[in-house]
């Protein structure tokens, strides 16, 4: 009964890896201003809401069959990345149309600490795949960017633009690295491959 149980649970990275790219590529829409920061706060909320609810599934199901760096990966993201921005965008978007003064510049110091996180997932996922390594560590590097002038440490806006890119790379990496896990196991053969590991 208990490996009857056990075959029910699968990896859910794909899924996770798929909603990586949606968000980033939203990330990399409003941060070069493709479109309007303010006017798709709360749209852009709800959507991290969203993602974060699969992530901490993710999460649960990870832990359940034994990945804790993709349990750990798939937790944060859950909950620095999904529940805590989306609830902010709303709550920003809210009070700004109230005209409510607001400093979100606590935002920013917590994309800096998450940034830093990321460096130490990146490092873990080297034992797995050097293309995971790097799509970890991009993440980091834009989260850090992104953190400086909404965090207030500088008024220079080119850090939107730059950080904005960084995530659509990392996204598209996201993008492939999803496909490989899906068309590698519908085909029971590399068809996309993710690459070896950094540290063996």
């Amino acid at each position: 009964m208990e490996q009857e149980n056990e075959a029910t649970w699968v990896d859910p990275t794909p899924g996770s890896f798929l909603l990586v790219f949606a968000i980033t590529f939203g990330g990399w829409a409003v941060f070069t201003e493709q479109v309007n920061m303010f006017e798709a706060l709360p749209v852009f909320g709800y959507y991290f809401l969203a993602f974060g609810i699969y992530w901490l599934i993710a999460a649960i199901i990870d832990f359940r069959i034994g990945d804790m760096i993709g349990g750990a990966i798939n937790g944060v993201f859950g909950v620095l990345l999904g529940l805590g921005p989306g609830l902010a965008f709303i709550l920003d978007a809210h009070f700004m149309a109230r005209e409510v003064a607001l400093d979100t510049t606590l935002e920013g110091y917590f994309l800096l600490f998450t940034g830093i996180i990321f460096f130490v997932f990146a490092i873990a996922a080297g034992s797995r795949s050097w293309l995971l390594t790097v799509m970890l560590g991009i993440l980091g590097v834009a989260f850090l960017i992104l953190g400086y002038p909404i965090s207030g440490l500088t008024t220079e806006m080119m850090w939107f633009d730059i950080g904005g890119w960084l995530l659509l790379i990392a996204g598209i990496i996201a993008l492939y690295a999803s496909c490989s896990f899906i068309f590698n196991e519908a085909y029971d053969r590399t068809v996309l491959p993710l690459g070896g590991p950094v540290i063996k």
